[in-house]
């Protein structure tokens, strides 16, 4: 009986086995760094449409906003600057102009990948309305002329903004479409 096996070292100094292990070295750092790549292309790709998908909704957002205050104003328009009323009743039948995605857009990453004409179009709509409401309150405007000044803000957001802002979410819409995305399916809705 053999008390110990001699270990047979001729495989470590045979060229081959050294190769070998070159070859096992190279192939695991190659795998893992296609891995890493494919793991953090497909990272981008989802936090790009991610992004999209949430400016699509917070452009839709403040589309509804919009058209919700301009109808507000729309009606404002028609049933008391129109007929020149007491400073009081204008006053308390005042439009209250919701401004919370306006406001909560401050605090959203994508606003800024939000067309420029969208913002300052919004912006000078809020700005301008309030301006010529409080104008027409105390009185420094007359309730006829103010109507007429509101009016031209509401053809345009109605006629131009609106219009544009729908259509750009839209092509949110279809772009994320096109990369096989829909509306709703990353963040579970729909």
């Amino acid at each position: 009986m053999k008390l110990k096996e001699q270990l047979d070292n001729k495989e470590l100094k045979s060229s081959g086995f050294w190769l070998n292990q070159m070859f096992m070295i190279v192939s695991t750092i190659v795998g893992v760094y296609l891995a890493a790549q494919s793991g953090l292309q497909q990272a981008l790709t989802f936090d790009t449409y991610s992004k999209m998908e949430d400016n699509y909704y917070l452009r839709m957002s403040l589309h509804d906003e919009l058209t919700d205050n301009t109808n507000d104003l729309q009606a404002y328009i028609n049933d008391y600057l129109s007929r020149n009323p007491p400073a009081q009743e204008m006053k308390d039948n005042r439009p209250d102009m919701s401004k919370y995605i306006w406001e909560t857009m401050k605090y959203n990453p994508t606003t800024l990948e939000t067309p420029n004409e969208v913002l300052t179009a919004a912006r000078r709509f809020y700005a301008k309305s309030e301006d010529i409401l409080d104008r027409a309150m105390a009185r420094r405007l007359g309730a006829k002329y103010a109507g007429d000044q509101l009016q031209v803000l509401v053809d345009d957001m109605k006629n131009e903004t609106l219009p544009y802002i729908a259509k750009s979410a839209n092509q949110l819409k279809t772009e994320l479409a096109k990369n096989g995305v829909v509306i709703g399916s990353i963040k579970g809705g729909q």
